[in-house]
């Protein structure tokens, strides 16, 4: 009986250990703009954009955005359905948090991150054991496993002139890149 118990325990140690390896389903990455200058201000339609009330494409439509009109670009959320996967092929140092200059992480060859977010310019948010980390100059030349195979959607909450708000996935704004 003892041996059975030492059995479930390791095999329920592995498993959290593995689910910890990889980033839950849907994960969120909440006031992330995904592209190089990418910011939320002021953005106008440049064709008819419909807004729901809940961050699903199912939900009610609250308001419809016409081609031309203007609106504010509040907030937004990329959820990563299935993220990048890149197999270090070298050691680097890298993974970059808030608040420091240095990188936190040495990464060895065959370890294993996950692309969360796209930042711009090659820059990524990543998983690494159980942690996001900001991406620097060393995973930018790392090979992208099955980087074509992520999937992502990127929910704006916006706001109209009448101060209605609600979310949409479209992309269908310009004005949404500082750099233009």
């Amino acid at each position: 009986m003892q041996k059975l118990f030492s059995v479930m325990f390791l095999t329920l140690l592995t498993m959290t250990v593995s689910a910890q390896e990889k980033p839950p389903a849907n994960y969120e990455n909440w006031g992330v703009c995904p592209f190089e200058c990418c910011t939320y201000r002021d953005w106008t339609a440049n064709d008819e954009v419909p807004v729901h009330t809940r961050r699903d494409d199912k939900s009610p439509v609250l308001f419809r955005i016409q081609r031309g009109e203007q609106v504010k670009g509040l907030t937004g959320v990329v959820v990563t359905e299935q993220p990048g996967v890149v197999k270090i092929n070298k050691t680097v140092d890298d993974g970059f948090i808030k608040g420091s200059n240095a990188p936190q992480l040495k990464l060895h060859a065959d370890d294993v991150v996950y692309m969360l977010t796209p930042l711009g310019e090659a820059y990524y948010l990543f998983w690494y054991q159980g942690k996001v980390y900001e991406s620097g100059a060393s995973l930018r030349t790392m090979p992208r496993e099955d980087a074509q195979k992520s999937v992502m959607s990127w929910w704006k909450l916006v706001r109209n002139s009448k101060g209605a708000m609600g979310w949409t996935r479209a992309e269908k704004f310009d004005h949404i890149d500082a750099c233009d």
